[in-house]
């Protein structure tokens, strides 16, 4: 059996109540010149012409070494040391203590009895009964022991027989090797074979279990395999107790100009599903010559309900579908050609097939643009694309649109005028009885936006800025009811759509539009470091006119004179609290229709709490906490509740204690997660064990909290 356990560093910043080794701890080094050897001591002897004795406090420095004890032998012709009694040898970052010590310097090879170790560089300690430098980075243990616990405290420890680490293969070798915790064996193996450096080397890598609802226990053995220097592969099987066994298998691969993933898993008869389970996902990234690129990402599950029942890094329970996409980016300055092949496969049920998403069988883009010194500015979007779908009207689609504009900029002031043309030409197949084949769509677009900058000092000396902004914008109508959606849909309405004259995102429909926005921002800066202390922002837009244009033939047209009232907000109080918020309220009923409140405190590093509100009328209204918390000095509380006000259940709730000492981390939490699609609870264990220096035990808890906590991933002791 051979093992790979991965090398964790120490954490930059120990937390307050690890204590380390003074730096008094660690010997002086000297600069000398190559084969130079320097003694001092209390008393030095020569006897015969190449033996010098050194009696009391005595120091050797040579080569970036140096060596302390109370008596040593020196003979120069073969550069070998002897002592007697505690020796100290020191190389800048190991630090090596024994009681007898053989040392050749020029060949880098020695003899330690009764040796205590110390490695500066991973705040890691250790000792041996004996150990030999066999030569340049080759050194034998005999009972060695390796932790990263600070001296008099054993929380963990891992001993062997015999090791044998050479720094040149990279790699280290033990028989009879125990891992305890807290005294307890939690790991042996006869034989180990293991890294001591970055290299990549073939072996198994640390496990990973947990317990979910929807699968039972969960246990997976990673097992690593180092093909080649740009090949290397990783299967790993995985038992589920409710389910079966599954292998996951990924492939990488570089070569010049080339990198790429292959994933594989497959389940056969999920006893839970009573069928066969399956993933195949293949990602490359390609540089072909320095200005084309090809890029893929191919995805395919064998049913709707993997992702729910299984888990992934890359899609969550909730993805509503899986793309699989290859394109051609052809790129210099000022443009870019891309061609693009694209298909989905759906995961949501509830999906009709009327709204399932269509195939790109091609399509083609090519974006262009220049902006001048003088302010005058271009830009170009086209697009030609193929799109197929079973059932459902197909064609082809050509869409030019070029723009033209100018910036311009003086003292608290700017105004920018855009003039833009869109045709869009349709060649459809597969339509209506009746229904045109053939369409074609052009339409100007006219845009005006300007705005004024005020500023004047407070009397804290911090700066208040007011910014009036005004926005016009004018698209005409043009009945589009006989044009088939393809890829088009509604853009969300929210602050930053008061400064544009879309309301659609996609081609296929081109909103007409006459309108006037109105808003105003005002910041508080402090000067000193340029940081806004406030920002408050505010605008709503005027219609002259109805707009008739709409996604669906059946819908009416949209007759008010006045969007909704768009507000943001970001703020810092009392130097630990910020605070965000966006709201989009409706004058006329004088009721908000969309709103989101964040608010973090956090006082110092180990303290963090995120209270978050959410409301979409008649859809979602939500609150959200989550954080972590001390208890005390090492232990804090980890945890997350999103709450449905709207349906009055809960959507998620995570909580978990978070145990952190000098050398080791234990993590434990509890989840209960609402599935998006069926509407049923998945209740699910996560524990996590670090291990400091060298290895952690993981079940997925890293990834959770990151995703579920806002801002945790900058306060992790554990990574």
């Amino acid at each position: 059996m051979f093992l790979v356990m991965g090398i964790l560093p120490a954490r930059a910043e120990p937390l307050s109540f690890c204590p380390s080794p003074p730096e008094s701890f660690w010997p002086e080094l000297r600069s000398l010149p190559p084969g130079v050897v320097e003694i001092e001591s209390d008393f030095v002897e020569t006897v015969g012409a190449e033996r010098t004795r050194a009696r009391g406090n005595v120091s050797l420095f040579a080569d970036g070494r140096r060596l302390d004890a109370e008596s040593i032998d020196f003979e120069a012709s073969s550069q070998t040391v002897e002592t007697l009694g505690s020796t100290r040898l020191f190389d800048g970052d190991l630090l090596v203590r024994a009681e007898r010590v053989h040392y050749r310097i020029e060949a880098d090879k020695g003899l330690f009895s009764d040796v205590q170790y110390w490695l500066r560089s991973r705040s890691a300690r250790g000792s041996a009964d004996e150990a030999a430098q066999e030569g340049a980075g080759r050194v034998r243990l005999t009972d060695g022991t390796y932790t990263t616990c600070p001296e008099g405290n054993d929380s963990w420890w891992l001993s062997a027989g015999r090791v044998r680490l050479d720094q040149d293969s990279g790699r280290g070798h033990a028989n009879n090797v125990t891992l305890r915790f807290k005294d307890v064996p939690i790991f042996y193996t006869p034989y180990i074979n293991f890294p001591i450096d970055d290299r990549r080397q073939s072996g198994l890598l640390t496990p990973t279990g947990g317990y979910s609802s929807r699968s039972g226990l969960d246990l997976a053995l990673p097992w690593y395999w180092n093909i080649a220097p740009n090949y290397d592969a990783t299967l790993t099987p995985r038992v589920m107790s409710q389910r079966g066994v599954m292998l996951d298998t990924e492939w990488r691969y570089l070569r010049p100009g080339v990198q790429g993933s292959v994933e594989a898993a497959i389940l056969p008869n999920d006893r839970e599903a009573d069928d066969d389970r399956y993933l195949i996902r293949w990602q490359q990234q390609a540089s072909l010559t320095p200005n084309l690129a090809l890029g893929i990402d191919a995805t395919e599950v064998s049913d709707q309900s993997y992702f729910r029942d299984f888990g992934d890094s890359v899609y969550s329970s909730s993805t509503p579908a899986v793309e699989r996409r290859a394109e051609l980016v052809y790129g210099q300055p000022g443009w870019r050609l891309t061609g693009r092949v694209q298909d989905f496969e759906s995961l949501d049920p509830t999906t009709v097939p009327d709204d399932l998403p269509y195939r790109r069988l091609p399509q083609v883009l090519l974006q262009a643009g220049q902006s001048l010194s003088s302010g005058l500015f271009w830009d170009l979007r086209s697009e030609l694309v193929q799109f197929e779908r079973k059932d459902s009207v197909t064609g082809t689609r050509f869409d030019f649109r070029p723009e033209i504009g100018y910036r311009h900029e003086g003292s608290g002031y700017f105004i920018e005028p855009r003039l833009a043309l869109r045709h869009t030409r349709y060649e459809l197949e597969d339509t209506s009885p009746g229904a045109p084949d053939s369409i074609s769509r052009t339409l100007p677009t006219l845009s005006v936006d300007g705005g004024l900058v005020f500023d004047r000092t407070l009397s804290d000396g911090n700066l208040q800025t007011l910014e009036p902004r005004v926005f016009y914008g004018y698209v005409p109508f043009r009945d589009q009811d006989d044009i088939p959606r393809f890829d088009t849909g509604e853009r969300e309405f929210s602050f930053d759509s008061l400064f544009t004259t879309q309301r659609f995102i996609g081609a296929d429909r081109v909103g007409d539009t006459h309108q006037i926005t109105t808003a105003l921002t005002s910041r508080i800066i402090d000067p000193s470091t340029g940081m806004e202390q406030l920002s408050v922002s505010a605008g709503q837009i005027t219609y002259l006119d109805d707009r008739r244009v709409q996604l669906r033939p059946t819908d009416p047209p949209r007759r008010e004179n006045r969007s909704e009232l768009a507000a943001e907000a970001q703020f810092r109080f009392l130097n630990d609290w910020q605070a965000r918020t966006s709201v989009l309220v409706d004058t006329d009923r004088d009721r908000a229709r969309l709103a989101t409140l964040g608010i973090s405190y956090n006082p110092q590093r180990r303290v963090l709490l995120n209270l978050g509100y959410r409301l979409r009328e008649d859809e979602i209204e939500q609150t959200d906490i989550s954080g972590f918390w001390p208890l005390s000095d090492r232990l804090q509380a980890i945890g997350r509740w999103n709450y449905s006000l709207r349906d009055d259940r809960d959507i998620e709730l995570l909580a978990g204690l978070e145990y952190r000492t000098c050398c080791y981390g234990l993590r434990v939490a509890l989840r209960r997660s609402l599935s998006d699609f069926d509407g049923e609870y998945n209740n699910s264990i996560y524990f996590q064990l670090t291990l400091d220096g060298l290895t952690r035990l993981d079940t997925g808890l890293d990834n959770l909290l990151r995703e579920g906590i806002s801002g945790y991933d900058r306060y992790d002791d554990h990574r």
